[in-house]
């Protein structure tokens, strides 16, 4: 069912229940042995923004790949999962960013900033708890790719035989091209 920020629905929210259990009338289950013996080869790193959806914009199946989501897409901050990626069977990361992403549009400072000047319980707490470099600074979108590309494959912790290549999907044409 399409969405629009105008008629999401709050969650939890009666018409969310309602959608599950329509899902859940045909859902199959697929568990144990059977799901993590054959967990998906491919894994993709993105962005959170809603206009990624991947699945549908490279024409996957459901079980084709894994997604893994943050703002920007950034590699570093989603290490962990990457690895647990691995540790199931994952051996090609696909690190897609878009054109439009919020990434080009913060800053460490702006966020500083957007805390410090809200009602948040302890605003002088986003000090400590953010990391030095938000957002992509002045690179382009290829530079930011080719970055965490090469954070990637430089990573210790990567197994010999992972794939990692860089996608850039444009936010105005819908088209995805490979830069690395």
């Amino acid at each position: 069912m399409p969405s629009t920020y105008a008629n999401s629905p709050s969650i939890p929210s009666e018409e969310l229940l309602q959608r599950n259990a329509k899902y859940a009338e045909t859902h199959v289950a697929k568990l144990g042995k059977q799901h993590w013996e054959e967990f998906p080869k491919n894994a993709i790193i993105t962005c959170m923004d809603d206009r990624l959806n991947l699945q549908n914009q490279l024409g996957l199946a459901d079980n084709d790949t894994i997604t893994i989501r943050n703002g920007g897409g950034r590699v570093a901050e989603v290490l962990t999962t990457i690895l647990i990626a691995q540790k199931f069977g994952s051996r090609h990361f696909m690190l897609i960013k878009h054109t439009d992403c919020g990434g080009f549009y913060i800053s460490r400072d702006i966020l500083v900033k957007h805390f410090k000047n809200t009602n948040t319980k302890n605003p002088n707490a986003i000090d400590d708890f953010l990391p030095n470099q938000i957002g992509f600074g002045e690179k382009t979108v290829e530079e930011a790719v080719l970055g965490d590309v090469q954070f990637l494959r430089d990573s210790p912790l990567i197994f010999e035989e992972t794939e990692v290549s860089g996608w850039v999907l444009d936010d105005s044409t819908g088209k995805i091209r490979q830069i690395a």
